[in-house]
């Protein structure tokens, strides 16, 4: 919709431009504040004394929650942070296995669009190595996966 500046007086333009100049930041805003929060929630992490890779806490309100790209340990395993803010036991949704070099993760049930599977993802699922056909993939294989055979780890 194109705002016609010509019939507009010159209060009526400051006005828009004071809304679109409003609407930009509050854009920016949006857009910088994962990061901030990441950053808060690193710094408190540190405080305490918690590393990336110890192992997981229930973090307990949005200060001491784990930060995107946070590692953690549970359950015998390596987890990375999908999500900022993420107060999630890992292997219930926001976290990603990490896997040693030449292994595949288990596939676990995505959650939303944070941890869907992408397009070459691969994972192994009642005994079987699946690729992902489909981006934002979140069905359980083998539907939208191609089964590669029998997974040998």
């Amino acid at each position: 919709m194109a705002i016609d500046w010509t019939s507009m007086t010159d209060v009526e333009i400051a006005q828009e431009l004071d809304a679109g100049y409003t609407e930009q930041g509050k854009r920016r805003d949006l857009a910088s504040i994962p990061e901030q929060m990441d950053a808060l929630n690193k710094a408190y992490l540190d405080t305490e004394g918690t590393s990336p890779g110890d192992p997981w806490r229930q973090p307990q309100g949005s200060h001491d929650a784990y930060p995107l790209d946070w590692t953690v340990t549970h359950n015998e395993k390596t987890w990375r942070s999908l999500v900022s803010g993420n107060g999630w036991e890992p292997g219930v949704s926001g976290w990603a296995e990490e896997v040693p070099e030449g292994q595949v993760p288990a596939w676990l049930q995505p959650t939303g669009a944070h941890d869907a599977y992408a397009i070459g993802d691969q994972v192994h699922h009642n005994g079987q190595l699946y690729e992902s056909q489909v981006d934002a993939n979140t069905w359980e294989p083998p539907t939208q996966w191609t089964d590669l055979g029998p997974y040998a780890p």
